[in-house]
């Protein structure tokens, strides 16, 4: 088995409230970021710009009630769809039924995944859950600022998903388009986890359905087995490379999830690649080899990778009224469907000596090129 990360034993778990979005509401060097949002969006609309107009930041708006109206948001757990308790008559089964007898766990995982991918998921991977990974606090808005994280007894097992974001939304990044995309697929996430955490209550055991809230889901995806972690901190998978949006749900359902670290040759063409690095208009995506020390407190120090300066690329977001995304598009591992794309993974596997090759060859048939967010409309 591969071993994508290297944890130093001086490694601590992380707080929530120190990732970047969490300190745009406490921090004084993040939180005065958080008003030019809506001033640039507002220049954007009033100067026209290509791809940033009215009727595209109204869309984007469209996207996101789902996570923001009937759950507790991206970073926040306990309420709405996302609430860890199952609320009355949601089960619709008899409380003297008593609890469903789980059987084998292989049996289990695979009834688990076909019911996860009846409500939309496009990639399942079950884990035994590193507690390395659990965030120490939460983080919530308006409410006791930094309560520790206390799962219920027996949940340490984790389901984690991912759901496809469109190729060609993606395409037209930093545009709104791209923002609008980014919150439609955190909204059929929300409702995703939100359904196979009731399916798993209904049977009598727990489950907390989570979005960004409780633990990290970049780790929790690479110990499920759905990819490997990458230059700019995204996982790369082998079906959609960055292109995906995770959740997880947290469980004591018995399925015996184990670690199952993958390697189709993601951190070998990561070193030689930098094409993320060397095109990120914040300098938040790094160069140089994997460290064990990140940039600020938003990083979780102490475990060998490339460490995104999400300060840098936060403040970005909130200054161009956008949350960029251009890594992502113009990733090499971002591509659609076609024969020569899997023979390009599989060299990228097997055949790590054309690396190199293979990037100058994505530059020189301009893969990654910006879409115009037109086509949309048309």
């Amino acid at each position: 088995m591969a071993e994508n990360y290297e944890v130093l034993e001086s490694y601590k778990r992380f707080n929530q409230k120190n990732t970047a979005s969490r300190r745009c509401e406490w921090d004084p060097d993040l939180n005065h970021i958080s008003t030019s949002n809506k001033g640039a969006i507002k220049k954007h609309i009033e100067k026209g710009h290509k791809g940033f107009g009215h009727r595209e930041y109204a869309v984007w708006a469209g996207s996101s009630p789902m996570t923001k109206g009937f759950a507790s948001g991206l970073d926040f757990e306990g309420s709405g769809l996302t609430s860890w308790n199952l609320q009355e008559g949601d089960r619709g089964i008899p409380k003297d039924v008593g609890k469903y007898r789980a059987g084998e766990p292989a049996r289990m995982r695979e009834e688990v995944e076909k019911v996860a991918r009846y409500f939309g998921a496009d990639l399942v991977g079950f884990t035994e859950l590193d507690e390395r990974w659990i965030y120490t606090n939460h983080s919530f808005q308006g409410r006791d600022p930094n309560p520790p994280v206390e799962l219920p007894e027996g949940c340490r097992e984790a389901i984690v998903f991912g759901v496809e974001m469109d190729y060609e939304m993606v395409a037209t990044a930093p545009a709104a388009t791209m923002l609008t995309e980014s919150h439609r697929s955190y909204s059929r996430m929300c409702t995703l986890i939100s359904s196979v955490a009731n399916y798993i209550k209904s049977l009598g055991y727990q489950a907390i359905p989570s979005l960004n809230d409780t633990a990290m889901n970049v780790p929790l995806a690479v110990d499920a087995g759905l990819g490997q972690p990458s230059r700019m901190g995204l996982v790369i998978t082998p079906q959609f490379g960055p292109r995906v949006r995770l959740g997880k749900v947290i469980t004591d359902l018995p399925l015996a999830g184990k670690k199952n670290h993958v390697d189709f040759g993601v951190l070998e063409f990561c070193d030689v690649c930098q094409k993320c690095a060397k095109r990120c208009p914040a300098g938040a995506a790094p160069t140089g080899p994997r460290t064990t020390e990140g940039h600020n407190i938003s990083n979780s120090h102490g475990v060998l990778k490339w460490y995104l300066n999400a300060e840098k690329c936060r403040t970005y977001q909130f200054r161009t009224g956008t949350n960029c995304s251009i890594c992502m598009r113009i990733c090499p591992f971002n591509k659609g469907k076609g024969f020569h794309h899997s023979i390009a993974r599989w060299m990228v596997k097997n055949l790590p000596v054309f690396n190199r090759f293979l990037i100058h060859l994505d530059e020189w048939l301009n893969y990654g090129k910006r879409k115009d967010s037109g086509f949309f409309w048309a």
